[in-house]
């Protein structure tokens, strides 16, 4: 039999906290929207899971995440679009979706909106601009079909 404590975990005030409770999605993105750092999550060709530490901005009710062409997260991405971020400790959420790589003609435009949306306006745009083209950068959009975690809005 399994105990509860191992589906269990104490929370800060010492009481049981139960752990995947299903959220909201826009409570979920409330949560990323004030703290957009952590961990993304995609498949390696064999199944096992690839994590990777990041920054994710929310856009029209999607997380958006600035990668480069290279990396094995846009690589696994482009195989398999099954993806989950998590953000936050003690008060947490998880977020699993559908990962889109946007890499074409109007990519500057999204990396704009995403360093727009996470800092506010860049000091010098065009260098902003030939930084992401000569590191081959791209957008990540993950559109969240469920959300799970410890954080309510």
């Amino acid at each position: 039999m399994v105990s509860r404590e191992s589906t269990t975990s104490r929370n800060h005030s010492g009481k049981l906290a139960e752990y995947c409770e299903d959220m909201d999605i826009e409570a979920a993105l409330e949560h990323i929207r004030k703290n957009g750092a952590g961990t993304l999550a995609t498949l390696f060709p064999d199944g096992r899971p690839h994590l990777s530490v990041v920054f994710a901005s929310v856009v029209d009710d999607a997380l958006w995440i600035s990668s480069r062409q290279p990396l094995v997260k846009a690589k696994n991405i482009r195989r398999d679009q099954r993806v989950a971020f998590s953000s936050g400790i003690g008060e947490w959420v998880t977020v699993e979706g559908t990962g889109h790589i946007h890499d074409g003609d109007d990519v500057l435009e999204r990396l704009r909106t995403y360093y727009r949306t996470a800092r506010g306006e860049h000091p010098d745009w065009n260098e902003y601009d030939r930084a992401m083209i000569r590191d081959q950068r791209l957008i990540i959009e993950i559109v969240p079909a469920r959300a799970y975690g410890g954080a309510r809005g």
